[in-house]
This record gives C-alpha cells, structure tokens and sequence, in this order.
C-alpha cells in the first residue's frame, strides 16, 4: 500500500470505527451538551458531550466520546472511558478510568486514581 493511498484511508477509517483519536474526540460528539440535574448512570456507547450541573451526578462505568463539564455542585465518577477532556468547574470529580484527553481543574475537588489513565495530561 502506498503513502498516498494510506492516507486516504483515515476518512473511511475514522467513519467505521468511530474513533480519530484524542485530540478530535469530542468533535465527535452529537448535538448540543446533554445538561444533568439529576443522577444519571451511563453503562453504553454515547456520543455526546455532557455538563453535570447544581444537584446532577454522573457514573460512567461506560464509554462517552465528548468533553465532561462539571460545574459546581455537580458530581462524576469516572470508572470507564472518557474521549474528550473533562473539566471540572467547582465539583466533584474522581477519575478511576481512562481519560484520553486532559483533565483540567478550574476549582472544585478532584481525584485522580493512581491506576487511571490520563492521555491529555492534568491542568490545575
């Protein structure tokens, strides 16, 4: 296979297993932020980005293609896959899974497992 013709293949790649990679995760995701008021438990696939606001709580033992806003108030646990950044805005987040893109503090609390995968690097 040539160069040229490999890189035609990314396209069709990227199409079919739905994966370009961390720094194009969350240009993946679908429609506007889902905004969580409540608890919510995600065990699939999704495709979405997501902002866990005041009262709201996320538990991803799944996997979600998007970028996770915690904002203050709001609560995640992180035992599957995140393909995005997620940013916490003065809540709760601990991460005991993979994260491929950056996990960045603006305030609130988070934790940061010794055995999770952080892809994108930590900002705090």
């Amino acid at each position: 296979m040539s160069l040229p013709h490999s890189r035609s293949l990314l396209p069709a790649l990227v199409l079919l297993f739905g994966m370009a990679g961390p720094s194009s995760a969350s240009l993946l995701a679908q429609g506007p932020p889902v905004i969580l008021r409540t608890a919510r438990t995600i065990e699939n696939v999704v495709r979405l980005n997501f902002i866990v606001a005041d009262g709201g709580s996320l538990t991803l033992p799944g996997v979600i293609f998007g970028d996770i806003t915690v904002e203050k108030g709001g609560k995640l646990v992180v035992r599957g896959s995140v393909h995005g950044d997620v940013i916490n805005q003065g809540g709760e987040a601990k991460i005991f899974g993979r994260v491929t893109g950056a996990v960045v503090k603006k305030s609130g609390s988070t934790v940061i497992d010794p055995q999770a995968s952080v892809e994108g690097g930590l900002r705090f």
